[in-house]
């Protein structure tokens, strides 16, 4: 019998559990995971919003993994051993497998900014970011830092949650060293940046340097005073991977092969966000990746397992984005183009709420 472990409730691997049969008798799946519940990133916006209850936003992993005949742990990984063939838990058991498959996510930090980690807000792992919520709706000055859709689409959500409990006098900022989006294209960079202004949202363009105190030092020479402050400038690499003989990115990423593959260990796997694929470093680390892995990593899984052929993964060169900008508006891209609509927001909702009824039914 083989034994496959999953490494963090991600997408790609909630597709697989969605996958096993409780029949099979010559496979041992296991998922490892911090917290029993996974809560699904696409709704985070709409919890800050008010618009989800809690509960609409998480999969209850335990139950999911008793349906899905596979063993459940409580508990994180802290380090690998590949030759071994071993994990490590905080809880300081060791598991061995036959394959092991890590879809944990990434951190909201930075590293290269002096102060960030004392005072930065992280909501990842995602199990944090409930409890990080009700910080940021109790903040009076709350600074994003990143120009991305994570970071304008919660600056926009939180905004919307403010206005609409008479908050209108706190502050929220959005410092960005580049354009806003800048990556969909200059068109959209402008419409979300007219849309954001709009809002009240208070932008400012530059690189942070410095955090000291509840004080926020820019290279424009710009001191923004906060109560709260949250990274969300990109993904930063999770240390488990570092720390290890697998083969990194130069930023830390679990490097694969197209074929979700580590390409030192081919009994290693790893998706979404915590990996980068060899052919494609610059392929998107968001859900819209993870969840087209998600088949591709059952198919290797289970062949691998089985002595059987295994197929690559083919990345899309465009797809639909839509983020929530608040007040039951939608923020679609596809490509370059874009457009603000509240047809946008309920297809973005049905979409959410469809994800996450698969795995809670």
């Amino acid at each position: 019998m083989k034994t496959i472990i999953l490494v963090g409730g991600g997408h790609s691997h909630l597709h697989c559990l969605k996958k096993i049969d409780h029949k099979e008798e010559n496979v041992k799946w296991m998922l490892i995971s911090p917290s029993r519940y996974q809560y699904y990133s696409g709704m985070f916006s709409g919890y800050t919003e008010g618009i989800y209850a809690l509960e609409e936003t998480r999969i209850d992993l335990k139950n999911f993994c008793e349906r899905a005949g596979c063993d459940f742990v409580e508990g994180t990984v802290l380090s690998i051993d590949p030759d071994q063939q071993h994990l490590l838990t905080d809880q300081g058991d060791i598991f061995t497998y036959d394959f092991v498959s890590f879809d944990i996510g990434s951190r909201n930090d930075s590293m290269e900014i002096q102060g960030l980690h004392e005072h930065n807000l992280p909501i990842k792992p995602n199990y944090r970011f409930p409890e990080q919520i009700e910080k940021l709706h109790n903040s009076r000055r709350t600074v994003f830092i990143g120009g991305g859709a994570a970071s304008i689409e919660m600056a926009l959500s939180l905004k919307a949650w403010k206005m609409d409990k008479g908050y209108g006098d706190h502050s929220i900022a959005v410092v960005h060293s580049s354009p806003l989006l800048e990556k969909a294209g200059s068109f959209s960079s402008k419409k979300m940046t007219d849309l954001a202004r709009s809002k009240g949202i208070e932008l400012h363009q530059g690189r942070v340097k410095k955090i000291e105190s509840a004080r926020l030092h820019t290279d424009e020479g710009e001191i923004l005073e906060f109560d709260e402050v949250i990274f969300l400038g990109g993904p930063k690499a999770p240390p488990l991977f570092g720390s290890s003989v697998l083969g990194n990115d130069e930023k830390g990423f679990l490097l694969v092969n197209s074929y979700l593959q580590s390409v030192d260990y081919p009994n290693v796997f790893g998706t979404g966000d915590c990996a980068t694929l060899q052919d494609f470093p610059d392929l998107p680390k968001n859900g819209v990746t993870a969840v087209r892995q998600g088949p591709v990593l059952w198919r290797n899984l289970t062949g691998a397992a089985a002595g059987e052929k295994i197929i690559p993964f083919e990345p899309q060169k465009r797809y639909l984005a839509i983020m929530s900008v608040g007040n039951g508006l939608g923020f679609l891209t596809y490509g370059s183009f874009s457009l603000v609509s509240r047809w946008a927001w309920r297809l973005k909702n049905w979409i959410d709420v469809r994800f996450v009824g698969k795995y809670e039914g």
